[in-house]
């Protein structure tokens, strides 16, 4: 045999066992692959056992609970539309009440700045009424002790008496 078939055949050997070796590959892929699948199968069963059960309870009490939930979402609503409407009102009569306050307050400022004029104008009055006659009488009494000064000394009191003796006393 020739050196060249020698060799063919040798490539030829280790071609057909790689072959092998990888078809030997496949088949352990293969069944760890179908284990794998066997027991994730068995797996999503128990899961389903499991929690079928629940989520059907749940779905039960969600729909008992459901109409409870609209009848308390509905009545917060009315509440809530029953609370602004008292406020609207809370805030009229509160309006109406500062307005009423304000009038009252003004009538209050009116009554106590017409007292107050009027105890001014009676003080203004009574001090006329006593100042006026006190001067006449003031001026009375001063032109009567004008009168006596007059007859008791002879002059009149704005006269200055003429003084001999101290002129000559000047230093």
């Amino acid at each position: 045999m020739n050196n060249e078939t020698t060799l063919l055949v040798i490539f030829v050997g280790i071609t057909g066992l790689a072959l092998v070796v990888q078809a030997i590959v496949m088949l352990v892929a293969f069944l760890t692959m179908r284990k794998t699948i066997v027991s994730l199968q068995s797996d999503v069963q128990e899961l389903r056992t499991t929690a079928m059960p629940i989520l059907a309870r749940t779905r039960e009490t969600l729909e008992k609970v459901a109409p409870r939930i609209e009848s308390i979402a509905t009545d917060v609503a009315d509440l809530a539309h029953s609370l602004k409407e008292q406020s609207v009102e809370f805030q009229a009569v509160a309006a109406e009440i500062l307005e009423r306050v304000h009038r009252q307050t003004s009538r209050v400022d009116n009554m106590f700045t017409g007292m107050v004029d009027g105890v001014e104008q009676a003080s203004n009055m009574v001090v006329d009424s006593i100042t006026i006659p006190v001067r006449r009488i003031t001026a009375m009494l001063a032109g009567a002790k004008a009168f006596f000064t007059v007859l008791a000394t002879g002059r009149r009191p704005d006269q200055q008496v003429d003084v001999v003796a101290d002129q000559d006393m000047f230093v």
